[in-house]
């Protein structure tokens, strides 16, 4: 069990990469699993066969979270004195777990794949790796519509058959962009008439609206939603059996990106996995952009779908949205996309302990020079280069990866003013708790 091996190892290997904080600019104490290379040698190809074997097509722009660049300039916070200290001796005493909620290692990125181009051979071992050597023991693997949860459920089985230092689990369900896989042909083809036309505007979002709620309160909209959703649930009930799959999701409400998707189609897919998570009895991998209000009001009006706990995850709305779901007893998931402006920074530091989650949605979400918070990012211990320039000791330029963890921990201990260990420990027991892992 990857979660049970004892910590040595990762202390070890992490003084060997130099990775001990030992001064205020190092807010980094990245655990590391000294997996053995001959293991990692033999796993590596079975690893990318894996993905190469379950990757199809590109995943639609629309699964992708948008990333807009603040404009706000970057604020070191400087954590205190006595809490360095602490951080310099904690870093040699125990070193860091990371439980990643939500990676997306299904992306053609990690096949080599950028725009429908093959740039370089797929390296998820050597991805996963660095993860492990960074001290990540748990990655959930992030699904966006049906045919992505079926091959997140495959890439789980392979890659643990192939002996990965890193273990992961999968989520299953629609990306709210996504919600038009919950009607049949015919009714996704007039609505996707409706909003690719040439002038569709904002009088042309009126009409696809009025057209949405036409369509999803019709019969055939209602038999062809139970079809989808008895077609999840059935991916589901595999993946529970070997505790592949760990969550619903990533579902929920996405008002910034209504020309992928109506509101009305969203809502409609949402309240069906809520009713999904309700019977499976797993928790919810959620999303909510510029939705706060009708996103509460669907949980509020299935009190059981959020029984079995929930994180709303790469969390970026205000400190009224975070009360919300907070009261909602749903918890917040933090990366780089939740930490770009100084008012993501304020509203992050107010998420109590017990409720944090870390992630990085990899390979998107990365912290950017940009970022409010990038003074506190201490440098990786690989060298970035250009996917032109790959090579499998280094991380890919603008390519998230799960190893970026540690820089979240960087800026969100030095928002908080606490110790990184202090916050990767909750994080990581938080994890563990929610998604029912294994001690």
């Amino acid at each position: 069990d990857m979660l049970s091996v004892k910590h040595l190892s990762l202390l070890i290997a992490q003084c060997r990469t130099g990775n001990v904080a030992g001064s205020e600019r190092a807010c980094t104490y990245p655990g590391a699993r000294a997996a053995s290379s001959a293991a990692v040698t033999a796993a590596s190809a079975s690893t990318d066969r894996a993905l190469a074997g379950t990757s199809t097509d590109h995943v639609p722009s629309a699964a992708a979270p948008m990333e807009t660049e603040s404009a706000d300039k970057p604020v070191r916070h400087t954590v205190s004195a006595v809490s360095s200290a602490a951080q310099q001796e904690n870093s040699v005493a125990t070193p860091l777990r990371f439980c990643d909620i939500g990676a997306n290692l299904l992306d053609p990125m990690f096949a080599g794949e950028y725009r429908g181009k093959k740039v370089h051979e797929a390296d998820l071992h050597a991805v996963l790796t660095r993860a492990a050597t960074s001290g990540v023991e748990v990655c959930i693997v992030t699904a966006g519509n049906l045919e992505e949860s079926r091959r997140a459920l495959s890439l789980v089985r392979q890659v643990r058959a192939s002996g990965t230092p890193v273990q992961l689990f999968a989520t299953v369900g629609v990306h709210p962009t996504r919600s038009l896989d919950f009607l049949d042909d015919n009714q996704r083809a007039e609505m996707e008439a409706v909003m690719n036309s040439a002038d569709f505007n904002e009088e042309g979002g009126k009409l696809a609206a009025v057209v949405a709620s036409r369509i999803v309160s019709s019969r055939e909209a209602q038999v062809s939603l139970k079809a989808r959703i008895q077609e999840l649930h059935a991916v589901i009930k595999d993946g529970m059996r070997d505790r592949s799959v760990v969550a619903v999701g990533e579902c929920g409400l996405d008002y910034a990106r209504l020309h992928f998707c109506p509101a009305a189609v969203q809502r409609f897919g949402f309240d069906a996995q809520l009713d999904l998570a309700a019977i499976t009895k797993l928790p919810l991998f959620l999303h909510s952009r510029d939705a706060g209000e009708d996103f509460a009001a669907a949980c509020k009006a299935n009190p059981l779908a959020c029984a079995g706990g929930g994180v709303v995850h790469s969390f970026d709305g205000s400190e009224s949205e975070l009360r919300s779901y907070l009261d909602l007893a749903l918890d917040i998931g933090i990366n780089g996309c939740s930490l770009r402006t100084h008012d993501n920074l304020h509203a992050a530091a107010q998420i109590p302990l017990r409720r944090l989650h870390l992630e990085t949605d990899a390979p998107w979400c990365q912290i950017k020079r940009t970022h409010a918070g990038y003074a506190n990012v201490s440098s990786l211990s690989w060298t970035e280069v250009k996917k032109e320039r790959w090579a499998p000791d280094c991380c890919v330029k603008d390519r998230n990866e799960p190893a970026h963890i540690t820089q979240v921990l960087q800026v969100l201990a030095a928002v908080r003013g606490e110790d990184a260990p202090l916050v990767a420990a909750h994080a990581f027991d938080n994890s563990a708790r929610l998604f029912r892992l294994k001690a």
